[in-house]
């Protein structure tokens, strides 16, 4: 098949921790030489679009000027600017666990006279919402943090489900979302909580907006974890290729209903598809 565009997840596809993956640059050069347009969407939050995009080309990884780069952080920005500009007549008051780059994106929406980031939880009559991202590293002060704006009675959205990353080795290095909660859930009931991760519709909103009037079977979603980026693309009617060059092994497949339409070891593979 012909793709009109093609979507890459980037950690355990593109890149894993600070290495990029082998013979990343021939194919995206022959993506390049072809005129295939191509995307980036990834559940990372911790940096801007600019920091990564900054960081790949420190390790060497040519993306093109045109391709846009949507991060899970983005996604959050981008749903609460459609509540927030829906409601205009209520206040939100947003509570942040994260590293700098999320609270750089969700800063972006403090145009808005309606919304403001706080560090507690104010008492004046608001809405109270709490973003929990990934942290470099687990602090007490997150923690209190996060007990201080659930008590408080704060919603709470997630920036991923993610339990692990490729680049941590399942050491656990990073504090996903999942793992603050559940140090949470030791000392408060946490109420439900609400992701922004892929598999999230609002990332093929975006994809649909940079590949526009392309039929979703068009599209070549290339990601390395079978419970966001395999899921979405099955969900969406995309045709997905699972790389094992990240979170899945083969032998994970057996415990899924949720089905790749191809799978390769690497990225260096994808040229046998394309």
């Amino acid at each position: 098949m012909k793709f009109k565009g093609i979507i890459f997840d980037m950690d355990g596809v593109l890149r894993i921790g600070d290495h990029p993956m082998p013979n990343v640059n021939k194919i995206l050069e022959l993506l390049k030489e072809n005129k295939y347009p191509y995307m980036i969407s990834t559940n990372e939050c911790r940096y801007t679009e600019k920091d990564l995009r900054d960081n790949l080309e420190e390790l060497g990884i040519s993306v093109t000027p045109e391709c846009c780069i949507y991060t899970s952080g983005m996604a959050v920005r981008d749903y609460l600017e459609q509540k927030i500009t829906k409601n205009i007549q209520k206040n939100y008051s947003i509570g942040i666990i994260g590293e700098v780059g999320l609270f750089e994106t969700i800063n972006e929406l403090s145009k808005y006279d309606n919304f403001k980031i706080c560090d507690i939880p104010p008492k004046y009559d608001t809405h109270l919402i709490l973003i929990i991202g990934t942290l470099n590293k687990i602090k007490i002060s997150n923690l209190e943090k996060g007990l201080k704006w659930i008590k408080a009675g704060a919603k709470i959205i997630k920036t991923c489900g993610d339990t692990t990353d490729p680049s941590s080795k399942g050491d656990y290095n990073l504090g996903m979302p999942s793992h603050i909660l559940h140090l949470l859930e030791y000392n408060i009931k946490v109420p439900r909580t609400y992701s922004l991760g892929k598999p999230h519709p609002i990332h093929l909103k975006k994809i649909k907006s940079i590949f526009p009037d392309t039929n979703n079977r068009e599209l070549l979603f290339v990601g390395d974890t079978l419970s966001t980026d395999i899921q979405l693309a099955e969900e969406s009617d995309m045709t997905s290729c699972l790389v094992l060059s990240g979170n899945t092994k083969k032998e994970t497949l057996k415990n899924f209903i949720i089905e790749p339409d191809y799978i390769i070891d690497s990225i260096k593979n994808l040229k046998d598809i394309i």
